[in-house]
């Protein structure tokens, strides 16, 4: 048995052993009043500002995108970061949200990226060193078949050129519908904005962003936010970078394509973007 598959049964192992079932469905979710709109062939969405629970505020946007009549890519800029919005422009993309963690200051990704076949940073062994809370990836394929798995060391990417595009972030919070045991930190603990993807099926994604940090959208941990990834039916799920990042932007819509309420001016408003590394593009 190669390393790298020891690495990858051992480490899906030790996610599952404390996991849980898809029993924790979000009270009062199937009561959610939605907001709907078909943007294109193959992407629906749906948005609400709601209450959880009946007492917590809530903002929630919600892209359900069909593979088979849309492509899913990554874009990264490793030596500037830019907004959502001005990023999905340049991609050309009908949809986007914010992608995985990043240095704030000086740019650039701080997990292993590769973007259309390539990895763009220098000296990646130093930026790229894994934390505690960097537990799975994103990995879409040449033929555009998208996967979220536990992660791997990054010479597994480097090794396997069939993934066109890899973003290790985290942490996971679904795999083969059960629940991942969650780091311990504030990361997971504490109630933030969010951006999430997962998996529904075999040919549908969701993407998924929470706002918070103001009295109109509190946010939500992330065992909340597993419990709402489960009220999606998904079957894998994974967190992205949130806070301040959480940006959903949509081609041709109002506030420069913005359409959840980024916090990082401390408002209730869209804003409030933050200027990100890379980001998730629907085509």
């Amino acid at each position: 048995m190669s390393g790298n598959r020891f690495y990858k049964i051992v480490s899906l192992f030790i996610l599952l052993v404390f996991s849980g079932n898809l029993s924790a469905q979000v009270e009062g979710f199937k009561k959610i009043k939605w907001t709907k709109e078909t943007i294109a062939p193959g992407p629906v969405w749906k948005s609400s500002h709601t209450f959880l629970n009946d007492t917590i505020p809530q903002n929630i946007n919600i892209l359900v995108i069909n593979l088979l009549k849309r492509d899913l890519s990554l874009f990264y800029n490793p030596k500037e970061n830019g907004f959502v919005s001005k990023q999905a422009v340049k991609a050309s993309a009908l949809a986007a949200v914010n992608g995985g963690f990043f240095n704030i200051k000086d740019g650039g990704s701080v997990t292993y990226i590769k973007t259309a076949g390539l990895i763009t940073d220098a000296d990646t062994a130093k930026k790229w060193s894994r934390n505690s809370n960097m537990t799975g990836s994103v990995l879409i394929d040449k033929k555009g078949h998208f996967v979220i798995d536990p992660a791997q060391p990054n010479s597994f990417y480097d090794n396997h050129s069939e993934y066109s595009d890899v973003l290790v972030t985290g942490p996971l919070l679904l795999g083969k519908k059960a629940k991942i045991q969650l780091p311990v930190g504030s990361l997971a603990k504490n109630k933030h904005p969010r951006t999430a993807i997962g998996k529904i099926g075999n040919h549908k994604i969701i993407l998924v962003t929470l706002d918070g940090r103001t009295d109109q959208a509190i946010g939500v941990t992330l065992e909340e936010l597993t419990d709402i990834m489960i009220s999606l039916h998904c079957q894998d799920a994974i967190n992205l970078d949130g806070g301040g990042s959480t940006t959903m932007w949509i081609s041709d819509k109002p506030f420069s394509g913005v359409v959840n309420m980024p916090c990082d001016n401390k408002k209730f408003d869209h804003e409030g973007s933050r200027a990100v590394s890379d980001i998730l593009v629907i085509k």
